[in-house]
């Protein structure tokens, strides 16, 4: 029997048909995006990164993205460390591994 795991764990939706049917398309493909996502943040150390910067460096859609950069977050896996503008210039969370210790240079 498989157990169905809720939001974050799993792609979260609206009670709107079209919210629904776009969680599901997801569904078997979300934590291996989360994955190479958590990958990438960890990779960019104590510089962090936007989501859509995540998304560029994966060649995937913002759309894809940004909800596992959320659903990161929530799990606690990630933080907001500060902001900077995106790519349509708009302030965006720069995010970095949770509990990463900072050590400052001799």
């Amino acid at each position: 029997m498989k157990v169905e795991l809720s939001y974050p764990y799993s792609p979260g939706h609206k009670d709107v048909d079209t919210s629904i049917e776009a969680a599901e398309s997801m569904k078997d493909k979300a934590e291996s995006i989360r994955n190479k996502v958590l990958n990438v943040i960890s990779n960019k150390g104590i510089f962090g990164a936007t989501a859509d910067e995540v998304a560029e460096l994966l060649n995937y859609s913002p759309f894809a993205v940004r909800p596992r950069v959320t659903e990161l977050f929530k799990l606690n896996k990630i933080e907001r460390k500060d902001k900077r503008k995106n790519l349509s210039n708009k302030a965006a969370y720069v995010y970095v591994v949770a509990n990463q210790s900072i050590t400052k240079g001799i």
